[in-house]
């Protein structure tokens, strides 16, 4: 279908105010930078801060994308290729507040955790409802014939490990009074933590057997499932704890499997 002038010139609009606000927002954050550089008690803080800032440009990005498939009748995958880019900025700026590591015990970071005490529950459960849906939005946005389809668990579990470790769970053990401020907001949060950690270390292990036959996925999905294990013994949930230990001992059983097989392979060569 062709595009007519006036439908082009009133999408080069939009797409003008688009971008302007995107740089209005890299603005902010060059900000904020100086800012981590010269206070080392609002660095957290401000690293939390810019990744906010980043899920508003990925937003604006995939608003682009929109606007070009219902003008244009185009998708832009220009620009979801930045809002994917800005996801793992937004990774890349939480990890500086809690960081990455999965395979540790539930209090590993206790010093992070207190370093960003004004940041209450239910502001850390929205930030990562709003990555969540972010991540969502981007994956139906690019569509099921992707060459990012297999990067999206990775995308995925790193979003999950970070909610992991910006839940305090020292808290969730002392604080069981439902009439405490942020009682439920913990709850919600954690119930979405293992919700979703269960559900990446499902996608590692789809990633592994449809795509990658890499054991590095399984092993991440073993991490993943170990995480929910020490969170379903500290709330006293039996069932999960079962569950997650034979998920674990299924993903170690084909770990150990395919080695053997490779070793196999590898003799007979000899």
């Amino acid at each position: 279908m062709a595009i007519d002038a006036a439908r082009k010139k009133e999408y080069n609009d939009l797409i003008r105010d688009q971008k302007a606000k995107i740089d209005d927002l890299e603005k902010d954050i060059k900000m904020m930078k100086r800012g981590i550089l010269e206070d080392k008690k609002l660095k957290p803080y401000l690293h939390i801060g810019c990744a906010a800032k980043h899920l508003e440009q990925a937003h604006l990005y995939m608003d682009m994308n929109e606007t070009s498939e219902r003008m244009l009748e185009i998708k832009n995958n220009g620009f979801l290729d930045s809002a994917r880019k800005n996801v793992y900025k937004i990774i890349s700026e939480l990890t500086e507040v809690v960081t990455l590591e999965v395979d540790e015990p539930l209090d590993f970071n206790r010093d992070q955790l207190d370093s960003i005490k004004l940041f209450n529950p239910k502001q850390r459960m929205n930030l990562n409802k709003h990555n969540k849906k972010l991540i969502e939005r981007l994956i139906k946005a690019y569509g099921e014939n992707t060459k990012w389809k297999w990067s999206f668990p990775e995308m995925n579990g790193k979003m999950v490990v970070l909610a992991k470790n910006f839940m305090d769970f020292r808290e969730i053990q002392a604080i069981r009074d439902p009439r405490e401020e942020f009682y439920y907001d913990r709850r919600e949060f954690l119930d979405t933590i293992k919700e979703d950690l269960l559900d990446a270390s499902n996608q590692y292990r789809n990633k592994f057997e449809l795509s990658t036959k890499s054991n590095n996925d399984l092993l991440y999905a073993v991490y993943l499932l170990e995480s929910l294990r020490r969170i379903a013994s500290l709330i006293g949930d039996p069932e999960l704890v079962k569950k997650a230990k034979s998920g674990v001992e299924s993903y170690r059983s084909r770990m150990e499997a395919d080695e053997k097989e490779k070793q196999k392979g590898v003799t007979a060569k000899k």
